[in-house]
């Protein structure tokens, strides 16, 4: 069953360390994801560290929605991402309890990042529904868990409530200390 834990506040000063980057390289992983001027969105964004090279991948004239249920964490976010210069392109949302802040995004969103995160959500059906009607069709979706946190059979519990949604799993990449998948949107879905 998930744990439904959410990162504390201050964690997000080691989540967003640059030593990170040589396990988890964001402009490695996302590259082949995210094109300019594409809308994109990060859930559970923390303080940025998918966020700002996301920011970066979608040049001036795509935007980033990163998503977080802690205020702490978005007001960190919106310093490093204005220090960064991609402040102009970021809109950052805080969510209510279990749902995304995304339902203005109907059918607009590119490609999604659910890093580290859907093992906190209290009910993935519903989250992978959210994700499933803001892509358009042919959107993607990279969601990876920590493996030593996630163990296989929630990973394919994840993955079941992803293609009962209508996502279907097109990549399944190799990501340092994690599982991982890309996820494509399909034209059905719950």
């Amino acid at each position: 069953m998930h744990q439904h834990h959410v990162c504390p506040w201050w964690a997000g000063y080691w989540l967003a360390s640059p030593l990170r980057r040589l396990l988890q390289n964001p402009d490695k992983i996302l590259t082949d994801h995210i094109k300019p001027g594409m809308t994109v969105v990060d859930v559970g964004s923390g303080m940025g560290f998918w966020t700002i090279p996301m920011a970066r991948l979608v040049g001036p004239a795509g935007k980033v929605i990163a998503l977080d249920v802690q205020d702490k964490m978005l007001s960190s976010l919106q310093r490093r991402v204005t220090k960064a210069g991609v402040g102009d392109r970021v809109e950052t949302r805080l969510c209510p309890g279990d749902r995304l802040a995304i339902d203005d995004l109907t059918g607009r969103v590119d490609f999604i990042l659910a890093f580290a995160v859907v093992h906190e959500v209290p009910d993935v059906s519903i989250l992978m529904g959210q994700l499933h009607r803001a892509l358009h069709p042919g959107g993607k979706v990279l969601v990876g868990e920590p493996a030593g946190r996630v163990p296989d059979h929630e990973f394919a519990e994840e993955l079941a409530a992803a293609e009962k949604a209508g996502l279907r799993v097109v990549d399944r990449p190799i990501i340092s200390k994690s599982r991982a998948v890309v996820l494509e949107k399909t034209s059905h879905g719950s």
